[in-house]
């Protein structure tokens, strides 16, 4: 869904809205637009192995004789929490996740997984100082995944297995936004470049004790979008998403189309949005299709000179998926600026 409650609440459709510290998750050019400094702290309220999805402190300084702004941030990305346990198969969805986090196990197995990812992220974004028709920004993350299985697969169901994994890899990032007028924004952010997975892998079986290691590719992930002042009360905006690429030797491709609104009044705002799934294809040989086509976002936020709150209710799409039927869940943001 994303990180900060607001930005949730517009579906995520924040590419070329985004303006504060979340920029660093959805388009780090975006982190030139915050006033001077700003520290984050966002939470999923009904998470069952963790709260915290997103910390983070960003700060935006003007460089004179260079006629530039520089924007770096800084924040800690919970990835992926996930316990396991049962029969899975290749088709069932929630594979695609237990693949995710042990690379090269059969889609077809029987026992217990306990899997944690996140990731360290480090942006730099510039923009001219006066009139700024343009800003670009760079991101680097540090993902470090850990991930065990006790069971036995379909292949072998008499050989019990213990693996504990071991994956990290460097995420780069690379954004832009464009402003051809005051009232209209482009933006366009692409992840994972190039990123590669290093795995190691420890294994006790029937046949003994094996130490693996190998590379995988990371899936690639673009969004472009566009935002627009309607009025000094309504925001608009849309994306489009397009996570692609090979994963484990499983071709994915993820399409989203993301709407969002904001209307905003003295210190209150309301946001709506609308996601909309193009494309749920995991790998597994069949595209996933949830359970209700649309999937609504909501939310308000309240601000004065240093506080930002909101509140964000939506439709999960993974917990959806999980479960056969619409799931809602909520997230709450906080923002302190300095």
């Amino acid at each position: 869904m994303g990180v900060g409650a607001k930005n949730i609440a517009n579906a995520g459709a924040k590419t070329a809205d985004i303006n504060d510290i979340y920029a660093i998750f959805y388009n780090p050019a975006g982190l030139t637009e915050i006033k001077s400094g700003e520290i984050a702290i966002s939470t999923q309220v009904d998470a069952d192995l963790g709260y915290l999805n997103f910390l983070g402190i960003a700060y935006n300084f003007p460089i004179e004789s260079l006629n530039l702004k520089i924007a770096v941030a800084f924040a800690y990305i919970p990835r992926l929490l996930m316990k396991a346990s049962g029969t899975f198969r290749e088709g069932d969805f929630e594979n695609t996740f237990l693949r995710f986090t042990l690379p090269k196990l059969s889609p077809n197995f029987t026992g217990d997984i306990d899997s944690k990812t996140d990731e360290y992220r480090f942006a730099l974004a510039i923009a001219p100082l006066h009139n700024s028709l343009w800003s670009v920004g760079f991101s680097v993350g540090q993902i470090n995944c850990a991930s065990s299985f006790a069971g036995v697969t379909l292949e072998d169901p008499t050989n019990f297995t213990y693996i504990t994994t071991v994956a990290k890899s460097t995420a780069l990032g690379f954004g832009a936004k464009i402003y051809p007028t005051e009232n209209i924004t482009f933006g366009a952010n692409l992840k994972n470049i190039d990123s590669k997975l290093d795995v190691k892998i420890y294994t006790v079986d029937d046949n003994g004790v094996r130490n693996e290691t190998y590379e995988v590719n990371f899936p690639y992930d673009f969004t472009t979008g566009i935002s627009i002042k309607y009025n000094d009360f309504l925001d608009l905006a849309a994306d489009y998403q397009k996570i692609f690429g090979d994963y484990s030797g499983s071709p994915v491709d993820f399409q989203f189309i993301r709407l969002g609104s904001t209307l905003k009044s003295q210190n209150m705002s309301y946001h709506l949005g609308l996601i909309a799934p193009i494309s749920i294809d995991d790998g597994s040989g069949s595209n996933q299709e949830l359970p209700v086509p649309l999937l609504p976002t909501a939310g308000l936020g309240w601000h004065n000179e240093y506080v930002d709150l909101s509140i964000a209710f939506y439709i999960h799409p993974i917990m959806s998926l999980n479960e056969g039927k619409a799931s809602p869940s909520a997230d709450i943001s906080m923002s302190y600026i300095f």
